[in-house]
């Protein structure tokens, strides 16, 4: 069986190429390795008015993609790497308990050779673009920077400063105004009345009555 074997593939080795049962395997094995191939998202997050010292996030928050398919740490100076990222569309999010961040939408696609085919080297290109949550990912959007460069949109803030006492917002409450109009007619009808000519006390009352 092994002498056989070895006859069967030194007769299919002589064979010519365009004949050879191999050909397909060439042909087919590098795209096949190159969808397998990972890579890696590189990118900083850079100080602004609302984030000023980007070392807090390095305990603080995390880089998610995907709704945590990837994640990553933020390094003390900012910059962070999203290793084993696949071909495709992803989701790149900043998890802060602190700060907003912009939700970017990144693509990674391989290169295109001269000829117009997908080059067979795995090499890809990473285009990322802003989106709104909620709405479709758009290829129309301006293309950020690569790699990436991540600036806080906003500062959440979980406690409001208490109030102090005030005349006008105390009256301004409902219970308030329906216990000013409770004094009103307990003390100032029956002053109302005195005050008025006996002839329409008499009046008012033969209606009552």
């Amino acid at each position: 069986m092994l002498g056989q074997g070895l006859l069967i593939l030194q007769r299919y080795a002589t064979l010519p190429p365009e004949t050879s049962p191999w050909r397909n395997f060439r042909r087919i094995a590098p795209v096949v390795l190159a969808t397998d191939k990972t890579y890696r998202v590189r990118g900083s997050i850079v100080a602004s008015d609302i984030l000023s010292d980007v070392s807090q996030l390095a305990t603080r928050a995390q880089v998610v993609l995907n709704g945590g398919e990837r994640r990553a740490f933020i390094q003390k100076d900012g910059t962070f790497a999203v290793d084993n990222v696949k071909l495709g569309d992803s989701l790149l999010e900043i998890a802060s308990s602190d700060y907003a961040f912009p939700k970017i939408h990144v693509r990674i696609s391989l290169k295109e050779a001269a000829d117009g085919k997908e080059e067979d080297g795995g090499r890809a290109s990473i285009a990322a673009r802003y989106v709104q949550v909620g709405s479709e990912w758009s290829v129309n959007a301006p293309v950020l920077a690569y790699p990436l460069r991540i600036s806080a949109s906003d500062k959440y803030d979980f406690f409001t400063e208490r109030q102090g006492f005030s005349i006008i917002t105390m009256f301004s409450n409902p219970y308030m105004m329906m216990v000013g109009a409770s004094l009103l007619a307990v003390f100032i009808l029956p002053k109302l009345q005195a005050n008025l000519d006996p002839e329409a006390l008499k009046e008012l009352q033969g209606k009552k009555e």
